[in-house]
This record gives structure tokens, sequence and C-alpha cells, in this order.
């Protein structure tokens, strides 16, 4: 049951989310609409003011629509992921989307150590709460052990290769030239043959040139 309310909780944020960004400006354009048609004559003034009305109840069944068109879309692109290179999909953690969603950062990086600490193998989380320190804590350096780590373990290709991109992003953002030249060196020759690679040798040309 537990599990239940907190994926009912991450559904509810995306669902306020859509509100917000969606519902407002959605009432707006209705009630300038019905305003510029009682002005030209084309709607009368008792109409307008129903139309004005009726604009609450359509703009949240337009948000309503929005919200499991979007949810039904994600689920179908992961599942075409997932059924095209048998990829698992990626876990989803709802408390702590809930809190990157509020803007709660450092909690939700301390949700995703207590839940390493009770599933030492999960490195999503690792990919998850590495992404959180680099973007919004600064903790570079934590996020670099992280990274590192998830690709030590290798426990899947596709975990892999996205550690070793957050690794080159993360020497790239910090200017560490010579870390980057031997990440992407790797990256070149770990993942031949793929545009990644060939994006990595590429990239580590332009760096030996300038140097």
């Amino acid at each position: 049951m537990k599990a239940l309310r907190d994926v009912d909780t991450g559904e509810s944020a995306e669902l306020v989310r859509i509100s917000v960004l969606f519902g407002g400006p959605c009432f707006i354009i209705l009630t300038l609409l019905w305003f510029f048609l009682q002005e030209k004559g084309v709607i009368p003034s008792w109409l307008f003011g129903v139309l004005l009305i009726c604009n609450i109840p359509v703009s949240a069944l337009l948000v309503l629509a929005l919200h499991h068109s979007t949810s039904a879309a994600s689920r179908g692109f992961v599942d075409l992921l997932s059924a095209a290179g048998n990829i698992p999909p990626p876990r989803t953690y709802p408390r702590q989307e809930v809190m990157l969603v509020r803007g709660q950062y450092q909690e939700a990086a301390d949700y995703f150590r207590d839940h390493l600490t009770v599933e030492p193998e999960d490195d999503e989380a690792r990919l998850r709460l590495a992404d959180i320190l680099e973007r919004h804590l600064q903790d570079l350096d934590g996020a670099e052990r992280l990274l590192l780590e998830v690709r030590r373990r290798a426990g899947h290709p596709n975990l892999e290769l996205r550690a070793s991109n957050g690794l080159i992003d993360l020497y790239r953002k910090t200017g560490r030239r010579d870390r980057l030249r031997v990440e992407l060196a790797r990256f070149a020759d770990r993942f031949k043959g793929t545009p990644g690679a060939v994006a990595a040798a590429k990239l580590l040309a332009e760096l030996k040139a300038d140097s």
C-alpha cells in the first residue's frame, strides 16, 4: 500500500505541474476568445457570461486530457525502447521525484542515499543521485565517485554507457582536460562503432590538436 501511495503522489505532482503551466493560460485564452467574439457582435452578452462560467470545467477537462496523453505517451515510449532493445525500463522513485519537482534537492539526495543503504546494488539510483549532486548541489566530487562506481560495477551496458557519458560531461564542465581525454579515449574504444564513439573520437582529436 505504501508503494501505491508513492505512485499516486508522483501522479498528483505531475497533474499539479500541468495545471499551473497549462490550465491558467488555457482559461485566459478562452476568456479572451469569448470577449473578442462578444465585441465583434458574434455572441450576445448573456452567452458571454455562460461561456465565461464554462471556462473552468473546460480548462479542467483539457488539463486532464493533456495529463492522460502525456502519461500514455511516456509509458508507450518506454515500452517501445524496452521491446526494441530488450532493455528493462529504468526504476522510478516517486517520493524523490516529488521532492525534485518541489525543488527539495538536498532532501531528495538524502532519500537516495538511504535507499542505496538498503539496496546497494541499485545503480539506477546512483545515477539519479549523481545527477542531483552535479546539477543542483554542486557536489562534483560526489557525483564523480558515484559515476565511477557505476562504471566499475558494469551491471548493464546501458548503465555503463550513461555513467561514461556523465563522466565526460562532468570533466567538460570542470575543465579537467586530462581526465576528459582519458575518458573520451576509453569511450571511443569501449563503444566502438556507435555514433557516440565517433563523436568521442572527434572531440578527443580536437583536444589533442588544441594542446
